[in-house]
């Protein structure tokens, strides 16, 4: 098994204990791309998700490959429900997998390239929650734009929002915010996309808990940072613990991407 021993690793060995030992009402999600792992490294990074235990996890950049076949079916064992939309033509994917609360899959979808969004509803604490996990793609091309416009189309429906009031939506969105540091021409035309998460009544649930950090998820090879995962979270629910990046899962290679760690607490407060 690969050690990590950060801060924030510690961080989450302490709450895992503290649940434990205490039943602490708290959820706690995970969103990370794991770069289509082979089997091998699959099972490293399985045996990092086993570990920490976390309620709901999305993973993004997954095939029908075999590690990732691997990955789902460690986390079905696990006690995991997995929900893995079928990707067409060779193309990636996202693996929802939530462990408490799970509810149901909904007739909820995405009219165009649909197998990049996973949906779930939990009820934590009494409420329904709508999980939403996507894996935007990384080109910059129309296709991207349709599929952000798609993407917009589903977070602005009001009879989803009137039902749904209590919405996270994670994932590697290769979008950055307006005023990333540096700040990267290429993707000044998708920030409106990032906009738009607040125009509905969205947070961008880092930057709640963290609003001047400088953090990055993921580096080119000539080392320039980029913030491409993110979780939003609907105004609705105002009881967010934490929100910060893991970059140990990154630093020892388990992926390209840093993963990302969200806390709700509760029960006052969904």
């Amino acid at each position: 098994m690969v050690k990590i021993s950060s801060e924030r690793q510690k961080f989450l060995d302490e709450l895992a204990a503290k649940r434990k030992n205490n039943g602490s009402e708290t959820i706690t999600c995970l969103n990370w791309n794991v770069r289509n792992p082979s089997l091998q490294r699959a099972i490293k990074q399985t045996n990092w998700l086993e570990k920490n235990n976390f309620d709901i996890i999305l993973l993004s950049e997954v095939k029908l490959s075999q590690g990732c076949t691997y990955i789902k079916d460690r986390l079905v064992s696990l006690g995991y429900t997995c929900i893995f939309p079928k990707p067409e033509n060779g193309d990636y994917g996202v693996i929802l997998a939530i462990k408490k609360g799970f509810k149901e899959i909904p007739k909820i979808s995405i009219d165009f390239l649909p197998y990049r969004v996973a949906f779930a509803v939990c009820n934590f604490f009494g409420k329904d929650v709508l999980i939403t996990g996507t894996y935007i793609p990384i080109w910059k091309n129309e296709k991207k734009k349709t599929f952000l416009k798609s993407f917009e189309k589903l977070i602005s429906d009001e009879n989803l929002k009137k039902k749904f009031d209590n919405w996270i939506i994670l994932g590697d969105m290769n979008i950055l915010e307006p005023n990333h540091v540096p700040s990267y021409p290429l993707y000044k035309e998708y920030e409106f996309f990032y906009e738009f998460f607040g125009k509905q009544k969205f947070v961008d649930a880092f930057r709640f808990s963290h609003p001047n950090e400088k953090e990055y998820s993921w580096f080119s090879r000539e080392n320039n940072g980029y913030r491409f995962d993110h979780i939003f979270v609907s105004e609705k629910m105002s009881n967010l613990t934490d929100c910060f990046y893991i970059h140990d899962v990154r630093l020892q290679k388990l992926s390209d991407h840093s993963a990302m760690y969200l806390e709700i607490s509760g029960p006052t407060g969904i």
